[in-house]
């Protein structure tokens, strides 16, 4: 009789505890599926963010004693204090079509204007397609001959290269420095911009 009482009740207590679960759902991420990539951008502060990353170009971490945190370490003035110091930015490309569209236009707008404006640099507006290929294999420098790249037009040796990827909650932008002469990148800067969709509103967080 015992058993069958200890019984009865594991089954109620069962049914109790289904029950709460089902009044108390988990609460889950809400996605942007339902927000376009314009619509995004729309909602983020962008030269914040461009500013954020031109300081990353314009400046260089001094040194440091070992075992200094990375937050630590001041910096220094970089090559871009020259004032005969100049350099090509190219619009953003996206990874997935190889192509700027608008939005890449946007942000090499955007690219420039911080580089002009929180670095003092000189800028050369210039095509991607004249320097670099963007495919499935990567990012490939078309010219590599001083002779292509030394004319009247362009002048300068160095690029800020920028690329992005858009895929619904997240927006993730490059940015390299380029020599355009050797292909070696001597700086690359990544942000990550994650969205969050509820209530009708939007919210971002960047790292």
């Amino acid at each position: 009789m015992n058993i069958i009482k200890t019984a009865l009740g594991a089954v109620c207590l069962a049914i109790f505890l289904t029950g709460c679960a089902s009044q108390n759902p988990v609460k889950r991420y809400s996605t942007c599926s339902g927000k376009s990539f314009n619509q995004l951008l729309e909602s983020t502060e962008l030269k914040p963010l461009f500013n954020d990353i031109a300081r990353e170009f314009c400046t260089e971490p001094c040194a440091a004693g070992a075992g200094t945190p990375p937050e630590s370490i001041p910096t220094c003035s970089g090559a871009n204090d020259s004032t005969d110091y100049s350099i090509l930015v190219t619009d953003f490309v996206d990874i997935q079509s190889f192509t700027p569209a608008s939005q890449g236009l946007l942000m090499g707008e955007l690219m420039r204007g911080s580089l002009s404006s929180v670095c003092s640099t000189k800028i050369t507006q210039v095509e991607f397609a004249k320097f670099f290929n963007l495919n499935e294999k990567g990012l490939v420098v078309l010219s590599r001959k001083v002779s292509e790249i030394k004319k009247d037009e362009y002048d300068q040796t160095e690029a800020i290269v920028g690329t992005y990827s858009y895929l619904n909650n997240k927006i993730v932008i490059f940015a390299r420095k380029i020599n355009v002469v050797s292909g070696k990148i001597s700086r690359m800067v990544t942000r990550e911009i994650d969205y969050n969709c509820a209530g009708g509103t939007v919210s971002y967080s960047v790292k």
